[in-house]
């Protein structure tokens, strides 16, 4: 491997090796935040970290479906779903030897990795058997499901309603919000100014874009 490519560890404000930032991005022990663009691995590292949990023995044990892992899109969740699937199916033929190594990339000490294997290769099984899985949500749905299982006067403190149906497809409300948006930007004059302004600029069909773009990623505007 490269020097520039070992440089781009960092943890704690350090550089460090490839393998010793895996070690900890991998740990299900450990609270970690990691940044990196597009492409880098983060669900490698996120479902790696999943797969170690369900490896966990003692007091660190846990059940399938007591891990919960959340993400933005259903595309996503899904991703995560299907990779967890692959490796789980793949290990459970794989050899001893293999299963180490794939443990110790993941930042399993060797005599640890050599120790679960009979514990990975039985896993699919496991999961198979035990019939309530790990839990890939989008935000909305495990939001959805907490108001669902809340008691009828939690809602009511929050002014929730007791009946409702959880939106997955926006696209007709999004469309319903562009008379009350422009009425109100009719309404304000130097909003309408600059609303005028950068329609001169760069066109009614590309403010309009912009304007669909945002109100598409509104969520990280908010």
């Amino acid at each position: 491997m490269s020097a520039s490519a070992e440089l781009a560890y960092w943890a704690d404000g350090q550089r460090i090796p490839r393998e010793d930032f895996y070690a900890l991005a991998c740990d299900p022990a450990r609270s970690i935040v990691v940044e990196a663009c597009a492409g880098a691995g983060k669900t490698w590292m996120l479902v790696s970290r999943i797969l170690r949990a369900l490896l966990e023995e003692g007091e660190s044990a846990c059940e399938p479906h007591e891990i919960l892992a959340i993400t933005f899109t259903k595309k996503a969740a899904g991703e995560m779903r299907e990779r967890l699937d692959q490796w789980l199916e793949q290990f459970a033929e794989r050899s001893p030897e293999e299963l180490v190594r794939e443990l110790v990339i993941r930042g399993v000490e060797p005599d640890a990795a050599r120790a679960a294997v009979p514990r990975l290769q039985g896993l699919y099984r496991r999961l198979l058997e035990g019939g309530r899985p790990v839990q890939f949500r989008t935000f909305h749905a495990w939001f959805a499901g907490l108001l669902r299982n809340a008691p009828l006067a939690v809602l009511r403190e929050l002014g929730l309603p007791a009946n409702y149906e959880l939106l997955e497809d926006d696209a007709e409300a999004r469309s319903r919000t562009w008379r009350p948006f422009f009425q109100a930007v009719t309404a304000d004059k130097e909003a309408l100014a600059d609303y005028y302004a950068v329609v001169a600029t760069y066109g009614r069909s590309q403010t309009a874009k912009a304007l669909g773009e945002a109100l598409t990623r509104r969520v990280e505007f908010s």
